[in-house]
């Protein structure tokens, strides 16, 4: 059934926020933090989850002292389902919104995503687009292409919200168990939305707001991010062979595509993406048979 609630009630709910990092840059913390705390609406409380980071996080003085950012750290990864609903239990606000690190969200942002809420009370779910700090920049642009949700001109129903940025009526939230932790890293953003709509939500996409990432464009990121968006972190999720024929046959359609279309300098960063997400596999398969990696997998050119 779908919640009665009243836009003159909504309209004037606080909002938590739940931020998982793990192994992030102190600056980028600090800047998302700062994003959401400049909000034009309030934000009555900030939860950063360290989802056992092998630095531990923490929180800059200045921003400590508002007293509307705690830190909780895990003993050990979990990833990012597991990681928010850490946060998601300690969130006591009707409306929780997800922000990922290295994710600034316009001033605007969750003002405009809570009054469209209130509005409509059949929508459980709504985000914004996502957009590069540097979007005329190669690795930028190849990004986009390959590694983004691609973002309407229209606001309205969506499949699903991609997890950047999203703001939840957390009875919706708690309706269906939160996150479902056994998808890790992995899609677990559209499983849940999937688990709102069919408890009686939509999802909305919202086009007139947007965040901005300042995510390391670098081919070491999206290698890392290659080997997390097809679920292998170690041959204990499937055999390292089978991984690298598949991300060849992949580099194969994607080289393909680009070539037919034209788009001739995105050729050299398919091979360079593809040559270090196969080294990191090779280097995790390594370490997980105790022997030891002889070469440097810091491979960051930027191709800008």
């Amino acid at each position: 059934m779908i919640p009665s609630n009243k836009p003159t009630e909504l309209s004037l709910a606080s909002v938590d926020v739940v931020m998982p990092v793990f192994n992030e840059r102190p600056e980028a913390i600090e800047a998302t933090l700062d994003a959401c705390l400049n909000q034009t609406y309030p934000i009555s409380h900030i939860f950063v989850i360290d989802d056992g980071s092998t630095v531990p996080a923490s929180i800059p003085k200045r921003i400590e002292t508002t007293g509307k950012v705690s830190l909780t750290r895990l003993p050990k990864n979990q990833k990012n389902a597991a990681a928010r609903n850490v946060g998601l239990a300690m969130c006591v606000s009707p409306l929780i919104a997800c922000v990922n690190c290295e994710v600034l969200p316009a001033q605007d942002w969750l003002a405009t995503c809570v009054s469209y809420l209130s509005e409509r009370p059949e929508v459980g779910v709504c985000y914004t687009r996502t957009v590069p700090d540097h979007p005329g920049r190669l690795l930028s642009r190849w990004r986009l292409r390959f590694q983004e949700n691609r973002f309407g001109p229209a606001t309205g129903p969506a499949h699903f919200a991609t997890g950047h940025a999203v703001l939840f009526r957390r009875e919706a939230i708690e309706k269906v168990g939160r996150y479902s932790v056994h998808l890790g890293n992995v899609s677990e953003d559209s499983d849940i939305c999937e688990r709102i709509r069919a408890a009686g939500w939509d999802t909305h996409f919202i086009a007139h707001s947007q965040c901005v990432s300042i995510q390391n464009n670098t081919i070491t990121e999206f290698a890392k991010k290659e080997l997390s968006r097809n679920a292998w972190e170690s041959p204990k999720d499937y055999p390292l062979s089978r991984f690298i024929v598949e991300r060849s046959m992949m580099l194969a359609i994607r080289m393909g595509r680009n070539l037919v279309k034209g788009r001739l300098t995105f050729l050299p960063v398919d091979v360079a993406v593809w040559a270090v997400t196969i080294r990191l596999a090779i280097s995790k398969t390594l370490a997980a048979r105790g022997r030891p990696v002889t070469q440097s997998l810091d491979t960051t050119g930027r191709l800008d």
